[in-house]
């Protein structure tokens, strides 16, 4: 079969290729691929910017159905819509271990989630990043009825933030963008931002307007630039005297390289940042996977393009350009899976 990989190391590397199809183990299940979604993080391997364990197939976002078990899997059968947490005993699926760019893929059965058997499975491929979603805006952070929230960044976890954002009661959210994002930013209004602005209609001035001075109250920095973290600092509800603003600040993205801010502003203003990687288990995926299910978290706007696998350099190249929000590699076509 071919597959997507990261070939060695070095900034590209990245090629389209002939392997063996899986085996499996005794606690393996084999999953034929409906969707791997294209994240940011794959370009970041691409350039050489994320930690990964060449020579590995990359796609760490996926659904899929279960082709086969090993004989001592008990918890999924063949035919079950099935995700898979990224992190196992083994490596990170996609990063250091065998990922979904290709038409099957192993998984080890204490990874797996079953999904409803009636869940679509491009619902299904969105579990991974609504998963990350709600470590960083419920668990590692929270969101409090009546915030104002900047979410800085319209890609797929600023897109996720603003849902979010909404869902906790949140009375006004700001998204913010380049420019070129004008799709991106079109789609955030559409799940819920009550106003998106780009860099060139200064939304931390407008954010300080829609708050008489103070700024917001929870900003998501979803941008992985410099440019964009220096926005959210300076967007955040500050105040150096006695407990301060309490805005927060949570980091969502990576930026890759090192950056450069005015960064007074976090200590004397009594910021709070927030790291927010990975997630807490297997609960945080149930819980992902049920928002999903019962339509809380809306994915069908998130979902721009559908790529087969021989078209991932243009899927990358068009992630790249901000032209899309979610695209999804489909390496066994698009005419299953529904």
């Amino acid at each position: 079969m071919q597959a997507v990989r990261k070939m060695r190391r070095g900034k590209g590397n990245v090629e389209l290729v002939e392997v063996a199809e899986p085996s499996i183990g005794p606690h393996d299940v084999l999953m034929k691929v409906w969707a791997a979604g294209v994240c940011g993080s794959d370009l970041n391997i691409q350039d050489d910017t994320h930690p990964y364990t060449p020579p590995v197939t990359i796609g760490h976002e996926y659904s899929g159905v279960a082709v086969s078990t090993g004989d001592r899997v008990q918890s999924v059968r063949a035919g079950d819509k099935i995700v898979a947490d990224i992190e196992t005993d083994q490596g990170w699926l996609g990063v250091d271990v065998d990922g979904s760019y290709a038409p099957l893929m192993r998984v080890p059965e204490t990874a797996v989630h079953v999904c409803p058997r009636d869940m679509p499975l491009d619902a299904a491929a969105l579990a991974e990043p609504v998963t990350a979603a709600i470590h960083c805006f419920q668990e590692r952070s929270r969101i409090h009825i009546g915030d104002t929230v900047l979410i800085v960044g319209p890609g797929p976890m600023g897109i996720l933030a603003v849902q979010f954002a909404r869902l906790a009661g949140a009375a006004k959210v700001v998204l913010s963008g380049l420019p070129s994002d004008g799709t991106r930013l079109a789609i955030g209004r559409q799940v819920g931002a009550d106003l998106t602005l780009t860099t060139d209609e200064d939304p931390v001035a407008a954010v300080r307007d829609l708050t008489s001075g103070r700024g917001a109250d929870y900003v998501a920095e979803c941008s992985g630039t410099q440019e964009g973290l220096q926005q959210a600092l300076d967007g955040a509800y500050a105040k150096s005297e006695g407990r301060g603003g309490r805005g927060t600040v949570v980091l969502v993205a990576m930026y890759g390289k090192p950056v450069t801010l005015r960064f007074d502003r976090a200590p004397m203003g009594q910021l709070d940042l927030v790291g927010s990687w990975s997630w807490s288990g297997s609960e945080t995926w149930e819980r992902a996977i049920s928002l999903l299910y019962s339509g809380r978290i809306d994915y069908r706007p998130m979902i721009t393009s559908r790529y087969r696998l021989d078209q991932w350099q243009t899927a990358f190249e068009n992630l790249r350009a901000r032209q899309d929000v979610k695209a999804l590699i489909h390496p066994n076509g698009t005419e299953w899976g529904h």
